[in-house]
């Protein structure tokens, strides 16, 4: 079965989208990081009709730097979407301890919106169910059920 990568909406539409449900935006001049910023390139998607806004505190201390704690790239990440299609080969005695793992470590309720597709897997969650499978003994390569890409927020 070919996997199927499923493209994002456009930058414009989801920053429009965001803006008017609130999201937060970063007024900085000096951030080395604001041209690629989500946060920063969304203040001018917030509607002139707002009188109040939800903004970043420039005031941090690693706010306007390199390390940036709230910095969202403006550029779509490869996510897997659905892990069902991971267990098709495992033996039961790799399969069962893994996926109760994984419920433990996301919770059950994010574990079976990742299983079934529901939301994308972020690439930290990814790696972590790579190490996690090979922690239990499989060594072949994870096959995911789909990909897509999209924005971290």
């Amino acid at each position: 079965m070919e996997k199927k990568i499923y493209t994002p909406q456009p930058l414009e539409k989801v920053l429009r989208d965001k803006a008017d449900k609130g999201y937060g935006i970063c007024l900085s001049q000096t951030c080395p990081l604001r041209e690629h910023c989500i946060h920063y390139i969304m203040r001018t998607y917030t509607p002139d009709s707002y009188l109040y806004t939800t903004c970043t505190n420039l005031n941090h201390p690693l706010m306007q730097t390199d390390k940036c704690p709230v910095y969202l790239s403006d550029k779509p990440v490869r996510m897997p979407l659905g892990l069902s299609d991971i267990y098709y080969d495992m033996p039961a005695r790799i399969a069962n301890p893994l996926k109760q793992h994984l419920i433990q470590y996301f919770n059950r309720k994010r574990y079976y919106e990742y299983h079934f597709g529901r939301r994308p897997i972020t690439p930290a969650h990814e790696q972590y169910i790579r190490q996690a499978a090979i922690s239990y003994g499989w060594r072949q390569p994870i096959e995911f059920n789909d990909y897509i890409e999209d924005f971290l927020w």
